[in-house]
Protein backbone atom coordinates (compact mmCIF):
# COMPACT_ATOMS: atom_id res chain seq x y z
CA UNK A 1 0.00 0.00 0.00
CA UNK A 2 1.33 3.44 -0.86
CA UNK A 3 1.30 6.05 0.96
CA UNK A 4 -0.79 9.52 -0.24
CA UNK A 5 -1.62 12.70 1.05
CA UNK A 6 -5.12 13.10 2.59
CA UNK A 7 -7.46 15.73 1.64
CA UNK A 8 -10.89 17.44 2.65
CA UNK A 9 -12.27 14.88 0.49
CA UNK A 10 -11.16 12.26 2.63
CA UNK A 11 -12.99 13.36 5.78
CA UNK A 12 -15.75 10.90 5.32
CA UNK A 13 -13.49 7.98 5.00
CA UNK A 14 -11.50 9.31 7.95
CA UNK A 15 -14.67 9.71 10.38
CA UNK A 16 -15.13 5.63 8.97
CA UNK A 17 -11.46 4.55 10.20
CA UNK A 18 -12.23 6.27 13.34
CA UNK A 19 -15.66 4.64 14.23
CA UNK A 20 -13.21 1.18 13.30
CA UNK A 21 -11.06 2.11 16.47
CA UNK A 22 -13.85 3.35 18.61
CA UNK A 23 -12.93 6.86 18.28
CA UNK A 24 -15.48 9.56 18.14
CA UNK A 25 -16.33 10.43 14.50
CA UNK A 26 -14.87 13.87 15.27
CA UNK A 27 -16.05 15.63 11.92
CA UNK A 28 -15.25 19.35 12.77
CA UNK A 29 -11.94 18.55 14.41
CA UNK A 30 -10.75 16.57 11.24
CA UNK A 31 -11.68 19.46 9.38
CA UNK A 32 -9.65 21.95 11.35
CA UNK A 33 -6.33 19.55 11.11
CA UNK A 34 -6.47 19.13 7.34
CA UNK A 35 -6.89 22.14 6.41
CA UNK A 36 -4.14 23.95 8.80
CA UNK A 37 -1.99 21.12 9.03
CA UNK A 38 -0.62 17.97 6.32
CA UNK A 39 -1.97 14.71 6.27
CA UNK A 40 -0.73 11.42 5.40
CA UNK A 41 -2.76 7.88 4.69
CA UNK A 42 -3.02 4.27 2.97
CA UNK A 43 -5.80 3.02 0.87
CA UNK A 44 -7.21 -0.14 1.96
CA UNK A 45 -7.57 -2.65 -1.19
CA UNK A 46 -11.08 -3.64 0.70
CA UNK A 47 -12.63 -0.09 0.03
CA UNK A 48 -11.93 3.15 2.96
CA UNK A 49 -8.66 4.22 4.63
CA UNK A 50 -6.05 1.52 6.42
CA UNK A 51 -4.53 4.17 8.53
CA UNK A 52 -3.53 8.12 9.09
CA UNK A 53 -1.27 10.49 10.67
CA UNK A 54 -1.84 14.23 10.73
CA UNK A 55 1.20 16.52 11.15
CA UNK A 56 0.60 20.44 13.07
CA UNK A 57 3.38 22.88 12.01
CA UNK A 58 3.83 25.29 14.23
CA UNK A 59 6.52 27.24 12.96
CA UNK A 60 9.75 26.56 12.29
CA UNK A 61 9.89 25.77 16.24
CA UNK A 62 7.92 22.83 16.67
CA UNK A 63 5.56 20.20 15.48
CA UNK A 64 3.01 17.97 16.64
CA UNK A 65 1.68 14.39 15.73
CA UNK A 66 -2.31 13.37 16.16
CA UNK A 67 -5.20 11.40 14.42
CA UNK A 68 -2.71 8.34 14.29
CA UNK A 69 -5.17 5.75 13.46
CA UNK A 70 -4.69 2.10 11.85
CA UNK A 71 -7.77 -0.22 10.79
CA UNK A 72 -8.15 -3.07 13.23
CA UNK A 73 -7.66 -5.08 10.15
CA UNK A 74 -4.50 -3.89 9.21
CA UNK A 75 -3.45 -3.96 12.50
CA UNK A 76 0.42 -5.55 12.95
CA UNK A 77 1.70 -5.08 9.83
CA UNK A 78 3.94 -2.29 10.19
CA UNK A 79 1.41 0.14 8.73
CA UNK A 80 1.64 2.15 11.63
CA UNK A 81 5.67 2.78 11.99
CA UNK A 82 5.84 3.39 8.08
CA UNK A 83 3.48 6.09 8.31
CA UNK A 84 4.91 7.50 11.44
CA UNK A 85 8.19 7.54 9.37
CA UNK A 86 7.05 8.79 6.54
CA UNK A 87 5.43 11.96 8.31
CA UNK A 88 8.82 12.22 10.57
CA UNK A 89 10.44 12.57 7.28
CA UNK A 90 8.15 15.03 6.37
CA UNK A 91 9.03 17.32 9.51
CA UNK A 92 12.63 17.33 10.03
CA UNK A 93 14.59 17.93 12.72
CA UNK A 94 12.15 20.01 15.11
CA UNK A 95 10.79 19.18 18.50
CA UNK A 96 8.26 16.85 17.56
CA UNK A 97 5.37 15.80 19.86
CA UNK A 98 2.35 13.93 20.05
CA UNK A 99 -0.19 12.45 23.08
CA UNK A 100 0.39 8.85 23.03
CA UNK A 101 -2.16 6.32 23.82
CA UNK A 102 -1.78 2.70 25.51
CA UNK A 103 -1.43 1.08 22.53
CA UNK A 104 0.71 3.50 20.52
CA UNK A 105 3.36 4.29 22.69
CA UNK A 106 5.37 1.14 22.21
CA UNK A 107 5.47 2.08 18.70
CA UNK A 108 6.53 5.61 19.66
CA UNK A 109 9.33 5.02 21.95
CA UNK A 110 11.05 2.69 19.22
CA UNK A 111 10.90 5.52 17.05
CA UNK A 112 12.92 7.98 19.63
CA UNK A 113 9.99 9.11 21.68
CA UNK A 114 10.68 10.31 25.38
CA UNK A 115 7.60 11.28 27.39
CA UNK A 116 8.26 14.53 29.14
CA UNK A 117 4.88 15.49 30.44
CA UNK A 118 1.14 14.59 30.68
CA UNK A 119 -2.19 15.82 30.08
CA UNK A 120 -5.22 14.53 32.06
CA UNK A 121 -9.11 14.38 30.80
CA UNK A 122 -11.55 15.91 32.83
CA UNK A 123 -14.97 14.87 31.36
CA UNK A 124 -18.66 15.46 32.23
CA UNK A 125 -22.01 17.33 33.10
CA UNK A 126 -21.78 20.44 35.49
CA UNK A 127 -23.07 19.18 38.35
CA UNK A 128 -22.48 23.19 39.91
CA UNK A 129 -22.25 26.44 38.75
CA UNK A 130 -18.92 27.46 39.01
CA UNK A 131 -19.29 30.45 41.62
CA UNK A 132 -18.23 34.35 40.55
CA UNK A 133 -14.54 34.69 40.79
CA UNK A 134 -12.18 37.72 40.39
CA UNK A 135 -8.75 38.70 41.14
CA UNK A 136 -7.52 41.89 42.58
CA UNK A 137 -6.58 44.53 39.52
CA UNK A 138 -7.70 41.85 36.70
CA UNK A 139 -10.59 41.90 34.50
CA UNK A 140 -12.05 39.27 31.86
CA UNK A 141 -13.53 40.50 29.14
CA UNK A 142 -14.42 39.05 25.30
CA UNK A 143 -11.76 38.28 23.38
CA UNK A 144 -11.66 40.41 19.95
CA UNK A 145 -9.97 39.58 16.62
CA UNK A 146 -7.90 43.18 17.70
CA UNK A 147 -6.56 40.79 20.44
CA UNK A 148 -5.28 37.75 18.39
CA UNK A 149 -1.90 39.31 17.20
CA UNK A 150 -1.29 39.60 21.53
CA UNK A 151 -2.95 36.69 22.81
CA UNK A 152 -0.55 35.10 19.80
CA UNK A 153 2.41 36.13 21.42
CA UNK A 154 1.15 34.75 24.92
CA UNK A 155 0.70 31.20 23.42
CA UNK A 156 3.38 31.38 21.63
CA UNK A 157 5.76 32.01 25.10
CA UNK A 158 3.38 29.16 26.98
CA UNK A 159 3.55 26.50 24.30
CA UNK A 160 6.88 27.44 22.31
CA UNK A 161 6.17 27.67 18.92
CA UNK A 162 3.73 30.15 17.26
CA UNK A 163 0.44 28.99 16.47
CA UNK A 164 -1.21 31.68 14.82
CA UNK A 165 -3.05 29.97 12.15
CA UNK A 166 -5.06 27.62 14.74
CA UNK A 167 -5.71 30.44 17.26
CA UNK A 168 -7.36 32.46 14.55
CA UNK A 169 -9.31 29.25 13.37
CA UNK A 170 -10.37 28.52 16.90
CA UNK A 171 -11.87 32.49 17.94
CA UNK A 172 -13.63 31.57 14.81
CA UNK A 173 -14.98 28.25 15.92
CA UNK A 174 -15.40 29.36 19.55
CA UNK A 175 -18.30 29.57 21.59
CA UNK A 176 -16.78 31.61 23.74
CA UNK A 177 -13.09 33.28 24.20
CA UNK A 178 -12.30 35.10 26.62
CA UNK A 179 -8.92 37.44 27.72
CA UNK A 180 -7.96 38.20 31.32
CA UNK A 181 -6.38 41.94 31.57
CA UNK A 182 -4.32 43.93 33.98
CA UNK A 183 -3.19 47.50 33.88
CA UNK A 184 -4.53 47.37 30.24
CA UNK A 185 -2.04 44.01 29.42
CA UNK A 186 -3.38 40.90 28.40
CA UNK A 187 -2.20 38.23 31.05
CA UNK A 188 -4.16 35.33 29.51
CA UNK A 189 -6.83 33.90 27.61
CA UNK A 190 -9.50 30.60 27.29
CA UNK A 191 -11.04 29.53 24.45
CA UNK A 192 -14.46 26.84 24.43
CA UNK A 193 -14.78 25.64 21.19
CA UNK A 194 -17.25 22.69 20.13
CA UNK A 195 -16.39 18.86 19.19
CA UNK A 196 -19.53 16.59 18.24
CA UNK A 197 -22.10 17.72 20.90
CA UNK A 198 -19.55 18.29 24.11
CA UNK A 199 -17.52 21.65 24.34
CA UNK A 200 -13.87 21.64 24.54
CA UNK A 201 -12.57 24.26 27.22
CA UNK A 202 -8.60 24.82 25.91
CA UNK A 203 -6.50 26.63 25.63
CA UNK A 204 -6.44 27.87 29.07
CA UNK A 205 -3.55 29.83 29.65
CA UNK A 206 -2.49 32.22 31.92
CA UNK A 207 0.44 33.80 33.79
CA UNK A 208 -1.13 32.53 37.51
CA UNK A 209 -3.29 29.88 38.26
CA UNK A 210 -5.54 32.34 40.00
CA UNK A 211 -5.93 33.86 36.88
CA UNK A 212 -6.53 30.79 34.79
CA UNK A 213 -9.22 29.65 37.41
CA UNK A 214 -11.17 32.90 36.70
CA UNK A 215 -11.35 32.31 33.03
CA UNK A 216 -12.05 28.76 33.58
CA UNK A 217 -15.02 30.26 35.60
CA UNK A 218 -16.47 32.10 32.91
CA UNK A 219 -15.73 29.63 30.21
CA UNK A 220 -17.36 27.07 32.01
CA UNK A 221 -20.44 28.91 32.90
CA UNK A 222 -23.72 28.10 31.55
CA UNK A 223 -23.22 24.93 29.96
CA UNK A 224 -25.36 22.18 30.04
CA UNK A 225 -23.69 19.53 28.10
CA UNK A 226 -20.38 17.93 28.31
CA UNK A 227 -17.66 19.47 28.72
CA UNK A 228 -13.84 18.36 27.99
CA UNK A 229 -10.78 19.92 29.46
CA UNK A 230 -7.48 18.71 28.91
CA UNK A 231 -4.99 19.62 32.00
CA UNK A 232 -1.49 18.41 32.88
CA UNK A 233 -1.42 17.14 36.44
CA UNK A 234 1.32 19.92 37.79
CA UNK A 235 -2.37 21.97 37.81
CA UNK A 236 -3.62 20.15 40.95
CA UNK A 237 -5.81 22.79 42.36
CA UNK A 238 -7.38 23.33 39.03
CA UNK A 239 -7.57 19.71 38.64
CA UNK A 240 -9.03 19.24 42.01
CA UNK A 241 -11.74 21.94 41.45
CA UNK A 242 -12.93 21.21 38.05
CA UNK A 243 -13.83 17.67 39.25
CA UNK A 244 -15.30 18.75 42.15
CA UNK A 245 -17.70 21.07 39.41
CA UNK A 246 -18.55 17.54 37.86
CA UNK A 247 -15.65 17.30 34.86
CA UNK A 248 -14.29 13.83 36.22
CA UNK A 249 -11.09 12.58 35.57
CA UNK A 250 -10.97 10.15 33.26
CA UNK A 251 -7.34 9.05 31.64
CA UNK A 252 -4.27 10.23 31.52
CA UNK A 253 -2.23 10.87 28.20
CA UNK A 254 1.43 10.92 28.22
CA UNK A 255 3.29 14.05 25.98
CA UNK A 256 6.20 11.98 24.29
CA UNK A 257 8.98 14.37 22.45
CA UNK A 258 11.19 13.65 19.57
CA UNK A 259 14.33 16.01 19.38
CA UNK A 260 14.29 17.14 22.54
CA UNK A 261 14.48 16.32 26.48
CA UNK A 262 11.82 18.75 27.78
CA UNK A 263 8.79 20.32 26.31
CA UNK A 264 9.12 23.61 24.84
CA UNK A 265 7.79 26.64 26.50
CA UNK A 266 6.87 28.14 29.65
CA UNK A 267 4.43 24.97 30.40
CA UNK A 268 4.05 26.54 33.91
CA UNK A 269 1.62 28.88 32.32
CA UNK A 270 -0.26 26.50 29.84
CA UNK A 271 -3.07 25.14 32.06
CA UNK A 272 -5.49 23.47 29.64
CA UNK A 273 -4.08 21.85 26.48
CA UNK A 274 -5.68 22.47 22.89
CA UNK A 275 -6.79 19.01 22.67
CA UNK A 276 -4.89 16.16 22.25
CA UNK A 277 -4.71 15.70 18.56
CA UNK A 278 -3.48 19.56 18.39
CA UNK A 279 -0.37 18.92 20.62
Amino acid sequence: MLIRKLTLDDVPACLALAVKRNWPAEELKWRLVLELGTGFCMDSPEGGLAGTVIIMPYGREAAALGMMVVSPSHGRQGLGRRLMEHALEHIGPLPTLLYATEQGRPLYEKLGFVQVEEAVTHLGRLTRQPPDLAVPDTRVRAMTEADLEVVAGLDASAFGAPRRPLLHALHRLASRALVAERGGRVVGYGLAWPILESTMVGPLIAQEEPIAQVLAAALLRGHEGLVRMEIPPRFTGLSEWVAGLGLARHAWSPMMLLHGTRAPGRREHLHAITALALG
